[in-house]
Formats: structure tokens, sequence, C-alpha cells
């Protein structure tokens, strides 16, 4: 298992990334060490922490641009309930080793450690653009997440194809908004889990309490 650098906790993504690294890029173990290292400093904070709060933080972002850049998607997305991140996670999380094809996952990493952090969302929102069509003709949810499994192997997802669009018709994307849509969306998480683990004690407590009233009796 591969701990991450971030944190000291079992990162189930960076087990991924790490076979990836292996087996089919052919890195010594201590050169895929250091790839996975590489990749933790690249990512934002709290990636592979236990409650993985940049991680979450990320696709909330995602469904920002995604509602800023094409939003008829999104209007279908909404009208079926779909949960974008169920979509995208494991493609954040993996650096698009699930789910994706082989020559797209080496794009993106020649893309993301070059320029960084940004391409999660360049590469997401061009696969996305790449089945645009096809996406607002699917009839219900199930239909969605269907064709949406498959989406990251279809024949439209070419180096080529995607690259194009997220280096060209993607602009302007500026990193300000992402920024300010992290910071936001960061503290809101943040928030949330805490109200969470306030919750998860106050039952905790609840169940002594009512333990120790029933052995009094």
């Amino acid at each position: 298992a591969v701990v991450s650098t971030q944190s000291g906790h079992y990162g189930r993504g960076l087990n991924r990334i790490a076979a990836f690294a292996l087996a089919v890029l052919n890195l010594k173990e201590e050169d895929a060490f250091w790839a996975v290292v590489a990749i933790s400093v690249i990512l934002p904070q709290h990636y592979y922490t236990q409650t993985m709060v940049g991680a979450q933080t990320d696709q909330r972002v995602l469904n920002d641009i995604m509602s800023d850049k094409y939003p008829k998607i999104m209007s279908h997305f909404n009208q079926f309930n779909i949960d974008l991140s169920l979509i995208t996670f494991n493609w954040f999380l993996t650096l698009y080793v699930d789910n994706t094809n082989t020559e797209l996952v080496l794009a993106f990493w020649d893309s993301f450690l070059y320029e960084g952090d940004k391409m999660l969302f360049r590469f997401a929102l061009s696969i996305f653009r790449l089945h645009h069509d096809a996406l607002l003709e699917t009839k219900d949810g199930i239909d969605v997440y269907n064709f949406c499994r498959q989406i990251g192997e279809s024949p439209l997802c070419t180096p080529e194809n995607v690259k194009r669009i997220a280096f060209a018709e993607l602009n302007p994307f500026p990193m300000k908004r992402v920024r300010e849509r992290r910071e936001f969306h960061y503290k809101k998480v943040l928030g949330e889990l805490n109200m969470l683990e306030q919750m998860r004690e106050s039952y905790i407590a609840e169940k002594r309490q009512s333990a120790l009233e029933y052995d009094s009796d």
C-alpha cells in the first residue's frame, strides 16, 4: 500500500498511480516512489488525507466550472439528479489512470507534470466537451452513468482531441477563478466535516450517558 506524503495516511488513489508508474511506465521502484512524491507536491494539500478534503473541494470547483462552460450538460445532469463527482472523482484521485485509455493517461501526465494541477480540470472539461451531444441524448440517470463509465475510453478520447480542446477551445481559463472557488469550497467542505464530527461526538456522548443511566437502574 502507498502512504500519502501529504499526511501519512493511506492514499487509495496513490496505489493506482504507483501501479501505473511501475507496470506501464516501467519505472524502477525507487523512481516510481519519487514520481508519487512529485505528484503529491503538485496537487493541492489534503488530497490524500483521511477526509480527502482537498479532493472533495476540487469536485465542487469542477461542478462550478462545468456550469460556466457547459450549462446544457449540467442542466441535463441536474434533471436526473446526477452527482458529477461520481463520474469524475476517480479521474482526479488517480490522475486519470481509472477509466481512461493509456494514451490519454500518458498525455495527461505529461501535461500535469509540466503545467500543474489546472490540467485536472482542463482534461475533464475536454472529455465532456467531446461527448456534449451524446450526453444530451441520454434518457435518464442510469443511462448517464452507464455512458460515463466508459466515456474516457471512447474512440473520441484521443490525446490529440482532448489536448486541442484543453489548450485552445477552453481558453480563457483563468487560474484566479479556480483559486477563488477552491478557497470558497474548501471552507465549506471543512465546515461540513467539522459539523459531522461534532454530531458524531454528540451521538457517542449520548450513547454513553444512556448506558450509564441504564446501569444505574
